[in-house]
């Protein structure tokens, strides 16, 4: 493929996506702060997190669920996200070492 066909291709995802979240900052200014559509839009990120880490736990099995359990308990207990994440991913890699 010639380099200007590649050029042209990064240009228009480029411009779609700018299109894209340019068109979003619009109607979401239109959007009443009052009401459900609003409230909806508020909670979406989080769903969406959760709905991530939900599958990628479910594609991790069983390591994974035993990783992300961890890390959610010691996000809870102390609050801190390096806490969580060193509790996970050492509850995950003592969990594949006592599996050998």
């Amino acid at each position: 493929m010639p380099d200007w066909k590649i050029l042209a291709a990064i240009f228009a995802v480029g411009l779609t996506s700018y299109a894209m979240r340019a068109g979003g900052f619009v109607i979401a200014g239109a959007v009443s702060d009052k009401g459900s559509l609003s409230r909806l839009l508020r909670l979406a990120p989080g769903n969406l997190f959760v709905a991530f880490a939900a599958a990628g736990c479910l594609e991790g099995g069983l390591t994974s669920l035993v990783g992300s359990i961890s890390a959610f308990a010691a996000m809870v207990i102390t609050k801190r996200e390096w806490a969580a994440l060193a509790a996970g991913f050492a509850a995950a890699a003592i969990f594949v070492a006592f599996q050998k």
